[in-house]
């Protein structure tokens, strides 16, 4: 009963002073939302156990390297290591698969389309615990290279092309170019790791691609199986594959959780996020806590009056407590919209790059976290002011009548202790927002290497049996473009495996001749392009010459060279006239050295874009079973550039390509800035979010200072007009008024940069172009945020300007 009465009570006082409780009710929204949206994408992709039967006992395999400097899981594995793995890990079931989509090209039921296909191994679905819903999944007899091509659907393609007709299975369609026949499809609430309309037999062996890293492994312990001993047994059975490893550094087969190895990319910046949420959130309580003791303190006449009359101490902390739990509830309720909101958002700026958070829902178990959450933040903003409230001497109190006196002037300490502390955590937010901005906008401000303005590109598959030599392949090059340059507004076209911006090739490679001639192969990126594609980017020549027509499979083996591979790899020697070997006994001829362009090197430490060192060579020197293998990973390109608008050729070029092969669907149409915006999808991400966030930590800074000098403005309101009497002048006052809360910012200030200091590690491999201690950041933030506190604790002291120092010496 008295519980209720304090409710009720609590409802009165917060109508009683509407703009505070708007404002504390808001500061809770806003933090419990965004704890809430950001909760909901780590507790969808990283806490919440994946959707199979005992994913507790779901591993991933993967090759633990520790050094000298670093040490990291290698997530990948090469045929061998799935060999050994297969024969002899006889703790685990284990299945090989391919760690990501690719596209393939599908015809079926009158439909042409350009569809995602995941490559997995006889056995992955038993693996993950579920089976298809009708039909089977592929036998280890059909799981080998030169195996029969089959197929599992998706339960969304299934009902697409068949309309959930169960007879689909055993039928066939043309898939990659040739006959699949349907084996099964998958229940509805199936998903991969990736993305995938249909499943095909990867066929693993030790050579081509599996020659190196590029199967993933998944396992499930057996049933009477420990993690320990499968790791253990792991280790034994991976200890041949790493034989060379350098001395002082050590390599081992290792098992980690699937879920970990599934979330790998996405497991840092989120809990950045997370941390960064976490810290919004004791800003948004410590804002709280603060204006609570400004509302204790200025009730202190009343809570004393109430213990005079023989209301007991509990009873008051007690009555306040509720007070906040009713403020949080109305935060919390509010939150949820917020935290809703901030999902979608949340979402589509992800959808590029992290494609796991799309599952991230407001469900009952995110709902829980939010009370419970509101409930921490009712006790932990509610308690200090509660108890400091309820300590309140009687007789001081009750002694300063009216505006006499200085109501709660020792606990004025506690409050400045909170803004500092704000203030402190909104400077690491600050600097971390701000390394990542930067790091963003060096990216975006890279020199391209090339004239983006005008260009369109198509994307398409090659994984078809129909272009597995190299002659159809050209002769698909040949007609294809000859059709779309002669279209009207093209100025010139080309085509290429890989394009500016995007993963590029590795390849290996061995300096034939000159003082620098390779015992050891080297790492580059590797493009095949057809005549007129450099020059359609507009890509400088540097030395000799761009590959030309003539440069047929009869012809001299040439290569050109990128400046960064002449930098790097024939520094000492004339690039031009060198030679280089590709493997195979495939020797090239350097004829030319090409301006750099951004690419996403997929080797070394050159972060998300840089001008990685790339070679080209003609698309009719290359052989069949390189296209056969570099098709499975990459889609090719074609590349135009037009007089106007790139879009306006689409349906021309569509039309173009379809009249040479009608089952050859056009996959994707971008511009390069599509392709940019795509290849920072992650930093933007990042530094998207941690800016809002910093960003709503700055404000709840700014309106903590702002409380705390308005509130001290008002409380020395007498004693202000008492100097001035005595003959400060207005400009003393509002100095001495405003004096502690730019104080206060400099010791926040100065702690905030002393533990992002501490903190900078964490930005390690985040930022890119500006170093994790970048002493600009650090400056432009502290300087920024000292200037918004001085002018947030000049506001309230301009109010000086209104005293009449004669009221004060009258009330005096």
């Amino acid at each position: 009963m008295n519980l209720w009465m304090d409710f009720r009570h609590a409802l009165r006082i917060q109508r009683r002073n509407p703009a505070a409780s708007l404002i504390i009710v808001l500061t809770l929204a806003l933090c419990i939302g965004a704890n809430t949206a950001i909760f909901s994408v780590v507790d969808a992709t990283l806490l919440r156990p994946l959707p199979f039967p005992e994913p507790e006992r779901l591993a991933r395999i993967v090759t633990h390297f520790k050094g000298k400097r670093a040490e990291g899981d290698q997530v990948e594995q090469n045929g061998r290591a799935w060999e050994l793995i297969r024969e002899h890990a006889t703790f685990l079931d284990a299945a090989v698969y391919s760690n990501g989509a690719s596209g393939v090209n599908l015809s079926a039921a009158g439909q042409v389309q350009h569809v995602q296909q995941q490559r997995v191994g006889a056995g992955f679905f038993r693996v993950l615990g579920i089976l298809p819903q009708i039909g089977r999944e592929f036998t280890a007899q059909e799981d080998h290279t030169g195996g029969p091509p089959l197929a599992v659907l998706s339960h969304a393609l299934w009902r697409q092309i068949f309309q959930e007709d169960p007879a689909a299975v055993g039928q066939s369609l043309l898939l990659k170019g040739e006959p699949y026949t349907i084996i099964g499809v998958m229940p509805e609430s199936f998903h991969s790791n990736v993305p995938a309309d249909l499943w095909t037999p990867l066929q693993p062996s030790i050579n081509g691609e599996g020659g190196g890293t590029n199967y993933a492994v998944a396992a499930r312990l057996k049933a009477d199986a420990t993690w320990a001993q499968a790791d253990g047994q792991l280790e034994s059975i991976g200890a041949p594959l790493f034989k060379n490893v350098p001395q002082g550094s050590s390599a081992r087969l290792h098992l980690i959780s699937l879920q970990d190895g599934d979330t790998q990319d996405l497991r840092k910046p989120l809990l950045i996020l997370w941390g960064a949420v976490g810290l919004v959130l004791l800003i948004g309580c410590a804002n709280v806590t603060s204006l609570l003791l400004a509302k204790a303190a200025s009730r202190s006449r009343e809570i004393a009056t109430r213990m005079a009359l023989g209301g007991g101490r509990s009873s008051i902390i007690r009555q306040l407590l509720v007070e906040t739990l009713v403020l949080a509830i109305l935060g919390g309720a509010a939150g949820l919209l917020v935290g809703y909101a901030g999902l979608q958002g949340l979402k589509k700026l992800a959808a590029d790059q992290y494609q796991m958070t799309a599952s991230a829902h407001l469900d009952a178990r995110v709902l829980a976290v939010t009370v419970l959450l509101s409930l921490f933040v009712s006790v932990l903003a509610g308690l200090f002011p509660a108890i400091e409230a309820g300590a309140v001497d009687l007789r001081t109190a009750l002694s300063e009548a009216g505006g006499r006196g200085v109501s709660g002037r020792r606990k004025r300490w506690s409050r400045r202790l909170l803004v500092s502390g704000e203030i402190a955590l909104a400077v690491m937010l600050l600097i971390g927002a701000g390394l990542l901005v930067r790091s963003v906008a060096h990216l975006y401000q890279l020199r391209p290497g090339f004239d983006p303005a005008h260009l369109i590109t198509a994307s398409f598959s090659l994984q078809d049996a129909r272009y597995s030599d190299g002659a159809h392949v050209t002769q698909l090059y040949d007609s294809g473009l000859a059709r779309i340059r002669a279209l009207p507004g093209v100025e010139s076209a080309g085509a290429t495996l890989t394009l500016p911006y995007q993963r590029g090739l590795n390849t290996g490679v061995k300096r034939v001749d000159g003082p620098q001639a390779d015992t050891d192969w080297q790492i580059t990126n590797f493009d095949y392009v057809t005549p007129g594609y450099l020059e359609t980017l507009q890509v400088p020549l540097l030395r000799g010459r761009l590959i030309r027509a003539s440069d047929g499979p009869k012809a001299a083996q040439i290569v050109l060279v990128t400046q960064a591979f002449a930098k790097q790899f024939l520094s000492g020697q004339d690039p031009v006239g060198s030679h280089l070997d590709f493997g195979n006994k495939e020797i090239r001829e350097v004829l030319g050295v090409v301006g750099d362009v951004q690419q996403s090197s997929g080797f070394g430490d050159f972060g998300p874009l840089a001008p990685a060192p790339d070679v080209y060579v003609p698309v009719a020197q290359v052989d069949g079973g390189f296209f056969k293998l570099v098709h499975t990973w990459f889609d090719p390109s074609w590349v135009v550039r037009v007089a106007g608008a790139p879009a306006s050729v689409i349906p021309g070029m569509q039309n173009a390509v379809s009249a040479i092969d009608p089952l050859l669907p056009i996959a994707e149409f971008r511009t390069f800035d599509d392709l940019r915006r795509q290849s920072v999808s992650s930093e933007r991400f990042q530094a998207t979010l941690l800016a809002a966030l910093s960003g709503l930590a700055l404000v709840l800074a700014i309106v903590g200072i702002y409380g705390l000098m308005s509130q001290s403005v008002v409380e020395r309101k007498r004693e202000l007009g008492i100097r001035m009497a005595l003959g400060a002048t207005v400009s003393e006052s509002i100095r001495e008024a405003a004096l502690p809360g730019i104080q206060l910012a400099l010791v926040g200030v100065a702690v905030g940069c002393l533990l992002a200091g501490l903190s900078a590690k964490v930005f390690t491999h985040l930022v890119w172009g500006v170093t994790p201690t970048d002493p600009g950041t650090y400056a432009v933030v502290a300087a920024g945020l000292v200037l918004v506190a001085a002018l947030a604790s000049l506001a309230p002291a301009l109010r000086i300007t209104r005293l009449n120092p004669a009221d004060s010496l009258r009330e005096e």
